[in-house]
């Protein structure tokens, strides 16, 4: 069981980035905010990235959402999309050395709605 992530939940890049969290939907709330589906972290944009663009040494600042990985509820859904869990995790387009770097959840922001 995870919790279901909302427009309150915490998920930074691996250099502390805030990935900016907007639902594509209004029907399924907890607590006042929306909750996430499958799809809303595309291209999310992250801000505050820590890491320092630098063409020398193959590091580019984190700036969007590239990929998503599991997270994904298999029997909560609104309009037919998975409702995303707190296990979600994926790649940004940012590098540091030429390595992908990574976004993951750091609070649900809630614990009221939990789900597989």
């Amino acid at each position: 069981m995870g919790a279901a992530l909302t427009e309150s939940s915490t998920v930074t890049c691996q250099n502390n980035g805030s990935v900016q969290l907007k639902a594509g939907q209004s029907k399924l709330t907890v607590n006042g905010n929306k909750v996430l589906v499958d799809g809303d972290l595309s291209g999310a944009s992250i801000s505050a990235c820590t890491t320092v663009t630098d063409p020398n040494t193959a590091a580019l600042q984190c700036a969007t959402v590239s990929s998503a990985i599991g997270g994904v509820a298999g029997k909560l859904k609104v309009s037919g999309k998975g409702v995303l869990l707190e296990s979600i995790q994926g790649l940004t387009q940012g590098t540091v050395g030429g390595a992908p770097q990574k976004w993951s959840v750091q609070s649900a922001g809630q614990t009221k709605l939990k789900t597989e």
